[in-house]
């Protein structure tokens, strides 16, 4: 499974059978670049939009949300993460 695009340490679009896929795995993309091999077993998670309809839909999608949508959607799930409730919560108590 070749990397086709890394979007952090733990989430990667991956090529393979001819079909791309995201998958997620804890460190999957550690020191990783497009074109690398990621280890499979790391793998905790595939998401894969199956027809190309869905695909180019989905494409679509994100190209046409403004750029201060996704900033918002980012900061929100960031908020959403368990350290950062824990810390708001000692800090709002």
């Amino acid at each position: 499974m070749q990397i086709v695009k890394v979007f952090n340490n733990n989430v990667v679009a991956i090529e393979s059978n001819g079909q791309e896929h995201v998958v997620m795995g804890r460190g999957i993309a550690f020191q990783k670049r497009m074109g690398d091999v990621i280890d499979e077993s790391r793998i905790e998670k595939v998401f894969t939009l199956e027809s190309k309809e869905s695909r180019e839909r989905f494409i679509d999608f994100l190209n046409e949300m403004p750029q201060a949508e996704i900033e918002t959607v980012k900061e929100i799930v960031k908020m959403a993460e368990p350290d950062s409730i824990n810390r708001c919560m000692i800090r709002c108590t």
